[in-house]
């Protein structure tokens, strides 16, 4: 088979189980999906296949995704693709019936027709935005006739008045209606369709994440030009001597230190950049580069979860173990935190040996004189230390995040001509556009709440407290290989702590609730299965040296041992009374 047959089969088998998902019987089963929901898990499938499979470029599938999703599952998507977002009947009724008899037609139809503009308007719609809607306009209509009676009065049309001021009673006595026993009931009752932001789906090519991508590449790319990495890689390599499989090791320990502290992403692009001329040391034969490569971003990943400010999933767990009276300190989470991280690197860097043996047996950089001192090489010093200090130190110290610093060598190397519109070429831009694609599958999957749908509609509750806990990971860990690992753990963990309250004493075998948030907030950060799990996945992803099979396979396996350590730990720390 050519290798042009074999890309249409795979194209062939990825569109035909979309189709497949597309036509399945959901409301047979007792899933209620709407029509924009069911096309988002058919362009997921497909996505997720193309990603794999790889039948085209992998960014070209996150534009695809992005296309597809404007044309397809937004609010600007073509207009016979477009259900009702309400049942507009269901909502008149309502309405007639908590208004009740005896007001001006023309009062009621208008006030029907400003609540259809203002819903319409809603970028989401649920029952409370529904009920918070009707009450405003019946309030405001209710303000406007007062006032009216109030100048009726003054002008001694009584009469006028008095019927002016029992429309507004009514109208008032209507707002307060809306929350009685019955016609809560029917608001709740009512369907909604909802879909993905013209504007937010299209932002995916600028967002904040992307722009601190475009950070990280242009410091690379001033640290290649002017030898700033070979000297930085030097440095970092003489700890480890000259043994490539220990020099791997002390990369990765490296990379999860700073990962600890500071952002994942940042991280991977600062130390992308200095191993640069490391790659370079290796024959283009040699699997080495690829684990050199992978390296980076396992190690990102894995050590954002020593710290509890080290990745945000971390944060929303404890934020909810907080608000349940259960305080797990700085110092707690690091008693657990630290061990697991040590754990896995070890394991992750046994298995990138596993995987892409290294050939080369000696690894020594022949860094020619010392470093650079034109003006524009100490620009590159500088504003490499400054924007680095900056991540490190954090947002609690200058109040700057990592997207926003990311910004300052931008800035910098362009207007200083550092980085010159050659040099722009040369960047990863494919890279971008394949982020953005992840970005906007997630996007799509809340936006139309059909990852809050799918997960209300698994009964957790049911479950006994082992089977909660392993399955509460291994959904946890799926969803973040698709989606942000902060969208994921903001929507598993307050559903998840619920769940955990409601055992009671049942979990306390697993660790209670402070193990069962802790575990999902660790498979949040295990999710690296695919270029578009992460942003450093896709930095290194970028480099070339990487194939999105080898970066699955490796994701997949440290993902289950991930989870498996979790779960042995949480057991443990139980025994000990840590929780």
């Amino acid at each position: 088979m050519s290798e042009t047959q074999n890309k249409l089969l795979k194209a062939a088998i990825s569109l035909a189980a979309a189709g497949v998902v597309f036509f399945l019987p959901f409301a047979s089963w007792g899933i209620q999906l709407s029509p924009i929901e069911i096309r988002v898990i058919a362009m997921f499938v497909m996505a997720a296949l193309f990603w794999i499979l790889e039948p085209i470029p992998i960014w070209t599938t996150s534009v695809m995704v992005i296309t597809l999703s404007l044309l397809c599952v937004s609010n600007g998507s073509l207009s016979f693709l477009m259900p009702e977002r309400y049942d507009k009947a269901a909502v008149s009724s309502i309405l007639d019936d908590a208004i009740g008899k005896g007001i001006n037609p023309e009062v009621v139809g208008k006030l029907k027709e400003n609540v259809e503009n203002r819903l319409n308007k809603k970028t989401k719609l649920d029952a409370e935005e529904v009920r918070m809607t009707l009450g405003f306009q019946l309030m405001d209509a209710y303000e406007k006739i007062d006032l009216n009676a109030q100048e009726l009065s003054r002008e001694g049309k009584t009469e006028e008045a008095a019927g002016q001021e029992s429309i507004a009673a009514q109208l008032k006595t209507a707002a307060g209606r809306l929350y009685s026993k019955e016609i809560t009931a029917r608001i709740q009752g009512l369907q909604f369709v909802n879909t993905m932001q013209q504007k937010s789906t299209m932002a995916t090519f600028a967002d904040p994440i992307i722009m601190l991508f475009l950070g990280g590449f242009f410091l690379a790319a001033a640290a290649t030009k002017y030898r700033l990495d070979m000297n930085l890689a030097k440095v970092l390599l003489k700890p480890f001597g000259t043994n490539p499989k220990f020099v791997l090791l002390g990369l990765m320990s490296v990379t999860a230190l700073f990962s600890m502290f500071m952002s994942n992403t940042a991280t991977a692009a600062m130390m992308l950049a200095i191993l640069t001329p490391v790659l370079a040391l290796f024959t283009p034969e040699d699997k080495g580069r690829a684990a050199f490569a992978l390296a980076i971003p396992i190690a990102a990943n894995l050590g954002g979860i020593g710290t509890p400010i080290g990745t945000p999933p971390n944060a929303i767990a404890l934020k909810a173990l907080q608000g349940m009276g259960l305080d797990v300190s700085f110092g707690k989470w690091l008693m657990f935190g630290i061990p697991f991280v040590i754990v896995m690197i070890l394991i992750a860097w046994l298995l990138l040996l596993w995987l892409f043996p290294i050939s080369q047996k000696k690894l020594e950089l022949q860094v020619g004189g010392k470093f650079l001192r034109t003006p524009k090489a100490i620009i590159v010093y500088v504003t490499f230390a400054v924007t680095v200090l900056l991540w490190v130190t954090g947002k609690g110290v200058h109040g700057l995040d990592s997207n926003t610093i990311a910004m300052i060598p931008i800035a910098v190397f362009a207007i200083t001509e550092t980085i010159t519109r050659e040099d722009l070429k040369k960047m990863g831009w494919d890279v971008l556009w394949l982020v953005a694609g992840g970005f906007a599958l997630g996007l799509a999957l809340q936006d139309t709440g059909l990852a809050k749908n799918l997960i209300g509609s698994i009964p957790f509750a049911e479950w006994s407290p082992f089977p909660l806990m392993v399955g509460t990971g291994i959904i946890c860990l799926f969803m973040a290989t698709f989606m942000s690992h902060t969208a994921t753990a903001s929507l598993l963990i307050p559903i998840i702590a619920v769940v955990g309250v409601n055992m009671g004493d049942n979990l306390a075998p697993m660790g209670g609730v402070t193990a069962l948030l802790v575990s999902v907030a660790f498979a949040s950060s295990l999710g690296m299965s695919l270029p578009i799990s992460t942003p450093p996945n896709a930095l290194a992803y970028a480099t070339g040296l990487v194939s999105s099979k080898g970066m699955a396979i490796s994701g997949v396996i440290l993902g289950i041992l991930g989870m498996v350590l979790t779960y042995v730990m949480m057991m443990i720390l139980a025994q000990c009374h840590a929780f």
